[in-house]
């Protein structure tokens, strides 16, 4: 059976966002506290952004995961009656 992994760009472009996301807040922080207000949602947005492709790539490899391991069995099964029907 063949495993499947995530797609590598997609964790990627996740990381990528989040991280872009998470300097939006240490800009704000650390270098213009009291101005560039945009800078707190626009890194909240990104993040989440970043965090709903992981999640997305997450569940379509398992998914595929599912689908090869289904028909691993579903081949197993159907070997076994054709065994069991020979041996009569």
């Amino acid at each position: 059976m063949k495993k499947y992994r995530p797609n590598t760009k997609a964790v990627i472009v996740g990381i990528i966002f989040m991280l872009l996301g998470m300097a939006c807040w240490i800009i704000k922080a650390s270098f213009i506290p009291k101005g560039a207000v945009f800078l707190f949602p626009l890194g909240l947005l990104l993040i989440c952004i970043g965090g709903l492709t992981l999640t997305i790539t997450a569940f379509i490899a398992m998914r595929k995961n599912d689908l090869a391991m289904s028909a691993l069995i579903k081949k197993q099964e159907e070997e076994r009656k054709k065994a069991e029907t020979e041996e009569k």
